[in-house]
């Protein structure tokens, strides 16, 4: 993942890693804007609790810790509040403005960490589209690089001090792919426990200490079976193939997986192959939510995003539905798009 995809991505609950815990953080927060509640989001972006505002003041308890995020949020559309759990209280402040959190040392120093990254990026992109409009386009490179450099060296020295916090987490989830594999494996192996449980970190460093794609296949006993598998196994096989990149982390993508299911329970037998593609997610993590999830079709592991880069998959959810000889009938579908779809193919 490159700084801009992240940044992109950055705010979306998909990405937000939780640990419970027993203790428990009481989250008190004002509005200056017209609201009736507020969202308490957890890891998987679903929603924890709504809290009434009266008075323009609510309040949520939240029994989570220092190795987690969680999202309280104006709604669905309003940017939310980034809360690490460190402290019994904190206090939140949202508006027509960017949110605010006080009283919680992480939270402050994460949302110092992440303004420091939007204001770098935003600075050096400004001065490179600037050159690139002059034609200078060696000179605008040169400014990127330079750029990139800022945010690694800047990511690098924040994990070393947050390796044991949900902090930790944001900084390495910068460093994906902007710094040699080797520096990597050695940076995750110095995190404590939440780099370790967060199931997009623990995906790309499984990918860099083993070689080869995995495929993996949840049996009717709820076993699993390994093997080694292609993407050309199953597409341009004289079958219509419905290919869904996702991944055990995003929220999107767990809300999505019913219709996915739904779909090879309906259609598998008329000669529809579904196949899943978990991207940059941990094995134990894709496993955990297959059998939670009734998934019985394979899956061909892409922790390196071999085959989202392949197919310029830039986010997830995404399903693809290959026809007979391999070329692809549609992309995108959402929702009950995807049986509309095969209904017109199979009955």
């Amino acid at each position: 993942m490159n700084f801009r995809t992240f940044l992109l991505l950055a705010a979306a609950p998909a990405l937000i890693a939780a640990c419970c815990s027993s203790p428990k953080c009481t989250i008190n927060g004002t509005v200056t804007s017209p609201l009736d509640s507020v969202w308490l989001v957890d890891a998987d972006g679903d929603i924890l609790n709504v809290a009434a505002v009266r008075d323009g003041a609510f309040s949520f308890t939240c029994d989570r810790n220092n190795h987690s995020l969680v999202l309280v949020s104006p709604g669905q559309y309003a940017m939310p509040a980034s809360v690490i759990p460190d402290v019994k209280e904190v206090q939140v402040t949202l508006g027509e403005g960017s949110p605010a959190v006080s009283g919680s040392p992480l939270s402050e120093e994460l949302q110092t960490f992440q303004q420091w990254i939007m204001q770098h990026f935003n600075e050096y992109n400004e001065k490179a589209m600037a050159l690139h409009q002059e034609g200078q386009q060696e000179a605008a490179d040169d400014v990127m690089q330079e750029m990139r450099q800022a945010l690694t060296d800047r990511c690098k020295e924040v994990y070393i001090r947050h390796s044991q916090d949900y902090i930790g987490i944001q900084a390495m989830t910068f460093l994906m792919d902007e710094i040699p594999a080797e520096e990597f494996i050695a940076l995750y192996e110095q995190g404590g426990e939440p780099v370790r449980q967060d199931a997009n970190l623990g995906g790309y460093y499984e990918s860099l200490t083993r070689r080869g794609d995995k495929l993996l296949q949840q049996n009717e006993d709820g076993t699993f079976t390994e093997s080694e598998g292609l993407l050309e196994d199953f597409i341009g096989q004289g079958n219509y193939v419905l290919v869904d990149f996702w991944a055990s982390w995003c929220g999107p993508c767990i809300e999505e997986t019913p219709f996915v299911v739904k779909a090879f329970n309906d259609y598998k037998d008329k000669g529809l192959v579904v196949l899943g593609i978990p991207v940059r997610d941990k094995q134990e993590a894709t496993r955990k939510a297959m059998t939670k999830l009734g998934i019985f079709y394979p899956q061909i592991l892409d922790p390196q995003t071999k085959l989202a880069r392949r197919f310029d998959v830039t986010g997830i959810p995404h399903l693809f539905l290959f026809g007979p000889d391999g070329e692809i009938v549609k992309e995108g579908m959402r929702g009950e798009e995807t049986d509309a779809l095969l209904r017109t193919i199979f009955q």
